[in-house]
């Protein structure tokens, strides 16, 4: 069973019944908040003007121009959320995969939980709230989300973490507020590299995560922090992952506990699927021989955090990084 992607999610919501999603989510790294698909108002005006001077405006949507209030008030998602409440704006309704996640407890009082029981009750929910704007991640659902209230369909995949969250803000007159967050994130992230750097050398970092009787590693491409070691922090991961998942395109790969000298770095980031049991692991004696399970080189993390990339996850996730290197400053190298 691979780790649940944005795209697989979307899938999911289209077709049956639903219980909670626990995976990750896969990024783009080539398109521009600017670029094809970005949100623009009539006439080149800023979503803050347009939300002043008219009632609709009209946005480039992955689905073709879309025109949705200039200040909509209702608004419900079906997967995006962290990127909404970043910039204080709060949906009706979200997705339970979302709200599950733990770096966003105490900000959702209020929204409520998308019933997924079927596909008839998810749209009697929505159609009952009386959205004026609908934001998806479920394209097979789009005309039906359409004729409840104006959608904007966004494809998985097709915008960098950064774009996306502009993107979404835009939506919501919100674009100063999310290049401000951009802007202090990154500010963070660059206050503290030369400090990791220093700290983990010329060692290495993996991600590796356990689900029933599979062990996932992943490079910078499928949440779980990735991209703030690999790509903003520039860490190295072993080579079997630095090549195909870092410098590469792919995001992940299933891998036997017989091969975890070969994953594992210096540094581990070790996650455990809720509810899967993990001894099979733990108890043998390839993971308790590994370097750094000797040296206590290992930051367990909540899988239904990590595996989540918007901008509030993201922050926590730094934020644990830094202090779990932090701790292990006196073996630098």
């Amino acid at each position: 069973m691979a780790p649940i992607s944005r795209r697989t999610f979307a899938a999911f919501l289209a077709t049956a019944a639903l219980t909670p999603v626990l995976g990750g989510c896969s990024s783009s790294t080539g398109s521009s908040a600017g670029g094809e698909g970005a949100a623009t108002t009539d006439g080149g005006a800023s979503g803050a003007d347009a939300a002043a001077g008219a009632a609709t405006r009209t946005v480039d949507t992955d689905k073709g121009p879309v025109e949705i209030p200039a200040n909509p008030q209702t608004i419900v998602s079906d997967y995006y959320l962290g990127e909404f409440l970043a910039v204080d704006v709060k949906p009706v309704i979200a997705s339970p995969y979302a709200l599950n996640n733990p770096f966003l407890a105490g900000l959702c009082d209020g929204i409520e939980a998308l019933n997924t029981t079927s596909a008839e009750t998810s749209l009697e929910m929505i159609a009952e709230k009386q959205p004026d704007l609908i934001v998806t991640i479920t394209e097979a659902d789009y005309d039906k989300y359409a004729k409840i209230a104006p959608t904007v369909y966004i494809a998985d995949g097709t915008r960098t973490d950064e774009d996306l969250f502009r993107y979404i803000a835009d939506l919501v007159g919100k674009k100063d507020a999310a290049e401000a967050y951009i802007a202090e994130f990154n500010d963070k992230v660059a206050t503290v590299k030369d400090e990791i750097v220093g700290i983990v050398g010329d060692r290495t970092v993996s991600i590796l995560e356990v689900w029933p009787q599979e062990i996932y590693t992943m490079g910078s491409h499928f949440a779980r922090g990735g991209s703030i070691l690999y790509d903003m922090w520039g860490l190295k991961a072993p080579e079997a992952i630095q090549g195909p998942m870092v410098e590469g395109d792919e995001a992940y790969k299933v891998i036997s506990v017989e091969a975890l000298p070969d994953y594992a770095g210096d540094f581990i980031c070790y996650g455990v699927l809720d509810g899967a049991d993990s001894a099979y692991v733990d108890d043998s004696q390839l993971w308790k021989n590994l370097p750094a399970v000797q040296a206590g080189r290992l930051m367990p993390y909540e899988q239904v955090a990590f595996m989540h990339r918007d901008p509030i996850t993201l922050t926590n996730q730094l934020e644990a990084f830094t202090d779990f290197f932090r701790a292990h400053a006196d073996t630098a190298a």
